[in-house]
């Protein structure tokens, strides 16, 4: 079957919005290039100042052009190239013929900051730019001329030099930062929705999710599941008083039946009877077990583990030692205590015993381990549990493939029981073969 993809609604909403901002974006500087750029006027490329830089030298003597090749291809490139240089203690140094319009603006260089010229292009000579550059730790002034650049993508990219630093990038890093903060703050109400729709509990009767906390998009969602679980609610809260009803009721004619079985003459059927009638009382007692487990007035109260499985232990084993070797109890000497209802947990270990008594084929013996942190073990030495059944055999009516006797409630009772008390239970391989039964549950506070 082909796997379904399903894409995540944050980051669907993190790519449209950083694709729409980048295309706002784009179209922001393209406008803001056509009204910076205009091929009426000319410009200077950055690479000019950048070979200058590279050519000046500060000596003893003053300000120096040292040339190189950069600086020869230039001149040859541009014959009409001029430059003046200058520092802060009044020293000037020139390279090529300065025009006489700026002959008097030359004398300033010193004191002039970055700034540029644009002539118009039947007179690019004219064209002239100021920079300022840091060269051998002293501040340089560099005044250049007659070199002008008609390229318009030469102008492209020199404009969007000029714009990056103080634009284009605290854009770029504003849409990539900010828009997924936004976007997870937006979804963080979602985010605790769905942790609550995943803690609710179908056996309360008040179980909802609150429509006031969330946006108005997602309130009709919230509303039809809400009406959803209410609908589940009342079936479920009805089941439950159909079991409850049907258990009570079947109590009063088992124990009619009983009385009338046991006063009856001995007969080959009768001993068959009994069983089937026991059996049939168990489940009676193990449905109204899981009623009053699942009933909100349950309270817990300090019960020693220890005392509690031996009294479990001398009840069934009278019973036990008929259908297995031996019935072993290993606890420590000191009390174990837990938080828990004594008849809950008196019920946990004598399903477990009498599931261990059941399957265990009737050889090897079977024991009962209590730890000092608050586990219980029941061990068997039959033909233990396929790793097939591991996960089902705690669902209500499975029984697998055995053919023992029985109705596949007592396991999934254990199991209700055993969560209702905050622990948990899991099923492995015996040493040496059989099942064994390990429930852990958290100790009494001290």
């Amino acid at each position: 079957m082909k796997a379904v993809h399903n894409p995540s609604l944050i980051g669907r909403l993190l790519w449209s919005l950083c694709i729409m901002q980048v295309v706002v974006l784009v179209a922001a500087i393209a406008g803001t290039l056509y009204h910076i750029i205009d091929d009426q006027f000319t410009f200077m490329d950055d690479a000019v100042i950048d070979v200058l830089e590279d050519s000046i030298a500060i000596t003893p003597q003053g300000l120096v052009f040292e040339p190189n090749e950069p600086l020869r291809e230039l001149q040859a490139t541009n014959p009409g190239l001029w430059v003046v240089i200058g520092d802060g203690n009044g020293r000037r140094e020139e390279l090529g013929s300065v025009p006489g319009e700026y002959r008097e603006l030359a004398n300033y260089v010193s004191v002039l900051g970055i700034s540029q010229i644009r002539a118009l292009p039947e007179h690019r000579h004219l064209t002239m730019r100021i920079e300022v550059k840091e060269i051998q730790g002293q501040r340089v002034h560099i005044m250049v001329g007659g070199v002008a650049d008609l390229s318009f993508t030469s102008l492209i990219v020199q404009a969007t030099g000029l714009l990056s630093p103080y634009f284009l990038t605290p854009l770029l890093l504003f849409t990539l930062l900010a828009t997924p903060i936004v976007v997870l703050r937006a979804m963080r109400g979602v985010r605790r929705l769905a942790s609550r729709a995943a803690a609710l509990d179908i056996s309360q009767p008040d179980a909802h999710l609150p429509e006031d906390s969330v946006p108005r998009e997602i309130r009709p969602l919230v509303s039809a599941f809400n009406a959803a679980m209410e609908r589940s609610s009342k079936a479920y809260h009805a089941r439950d008083r159909f079991l409850r009803d049907a258990a009570h009721e079947l109590r009063m004619p088992i124990a009619v039946l009983m009385a009338r079985l046991d006063g009856m003459p001995a007969h080959p059927i009768k001993p068959m009877l009994q069983i089937d009638l026991a059996r049939l009382a168990t489940v009676a007692e193990q449905l109204l077990d899981l009623q009053r487990l699942q009933s909100p007035k349950v309270e817990f109260e300090v019960v020693d583990l220890v005392a509690l499985s031996r009294e479990v232990i001398s009840d069934i084993a009278p019973v036990a030692l008929t259908r297995c070797d031996d019935l072993v109890l290993e606890a420590p000497e000191h009390p174990v205590w837990v938080m828990g209802q004594p008849s809950a947990l008196s019920r946990v270990i004598t399903n477990l015993l009498q599931n261990a008594l059941v399957h265990g084929a009737g050889v090897g013996s079977i024991s009962l381990q209590v730890g000092a942190n608050g586990s219980m073990a029941v061990a068997d030495q039959g033909p233990g549990v396929a790793l097939e059944d591991r996960e089902q055999i705690f669902q209500p009516f499975y029984r697998g493939k055995t053919e023992q006797p029985g109705h596949g409630l007592g396991l999934h009772l254990v199991q209700e029981i055993v969560r209702a008390h905050g622990g948990r239970i899991t099923v492995e391989d015996a040493t040496g073969g059989g099942a064994i039964f390990r429930v852990q549950l958290p100790l009494a506070p001290a």
